[in-house]
Order: structure tokens, then C-alpha cells, then sequence
């Protein structure tokens, strides 16, 4: 149902303005790189880009999580080692990296920003070191 509805939200919505990145050029611009996700101005989390579309992610002040991301439909989905379902977004360039539409916000819900950043996740609970 999710791919159904993917089309008409990109039609519908502003903030998937832009064509969404692809996969390959996701990957090109992000592989080891950490990026910065932020929602209102205020980062949320940080996720650190790994070979084979691996990725390491904490939210602010929680442990690492390791997961993968690939693309589905227009959209890249990650999934993590925690979850049940993947989160997907759509991803599109802007001025100061990429913007990314949650694929089950409701029409007009701002997008969040994600940046390139020197620093990786903190990693304070288990994964240190991995």
C-alpha cells in the first residue's frame, strides 16, 4: 500500500519539492560521511554512513544503533537492529545537504534536514569501538 502512495504524495506535497535522490547517488554522498539530522533547527541524531550501506545512528544522548538502508520505490528506508518496520524517506538535495520527507508524515509536514558533519556518533553505551 506504501508504494501506492508514494506517487500521489510526491505530486501533492511541497516538501518533496525537487527530484529524490537515487540510491547510487545517496550512497555516493553519504558513504563515510556522518550526517547530522535535524528537525526545527535542532539536531535530533546523528548516523554514520558504513560500506555496504551499513549505518550506525544515535539519537541525541542514547546508545548506537546499527542498521542498513536501501531504496524502495523513490524512496531510501533504513532499518535498524531494534525495529520491526524500516523507516522511509524521501530524500532531496538542498543548500546545505539533503532534506528528508518521512514517507507517513501527513501533506505539508516540514521536512528534516540532514548535513554533513566532522563527528561521527558519540556512542556512549554498547556498540563503542565496533
Amino acid at each position: 500500500m506504501r508504494a501506492l502512495l508514494l506517487p500521489a504524495l510526491l505530486a501533492a506535497t511541497p516538501a518533496f519539492a525537487g527530484d529524490p535522490v537515487t540510491a547510487d547517488e545517496f550512497d555516493a554522498l553519504t558513504l563515510g560521511r556522518s550526517m547530522s539530522w535535524s528537525e526545527s533547527g535542532m539536531v535530533y541524531g546523528l548516523e554514520q554512513y558504513l560500506p555496504d550501506r551499513r549505518v550506525r545512528w544515535a539519537a541525541v544522548g542514547e546508545d548506537c544503533t546499527l542498521g542498513h538502508w536501501y531504496a524502495e520505490g523513490p524512496a531510501i528506508c533504513f532499518k535498524y537492529e531494534t525495529d520491526v518496520e524500516p523507516d522511509c524517506w524521501i530524500i532531496t538535495r538542498s543548500a546545505t545537504g539533503f532534506d528528508a520527507a518521512y514517507t507517513t508524515n501527513p501533506p505539508g509536514t516540514p521536512p528534516v534536514t540532514v548535513a554533513v558533519t566532522p563527528d561521527p556518533p558519540a556512542c556512549p553505551g554498547p556498540e563503542v569501538g565496533s
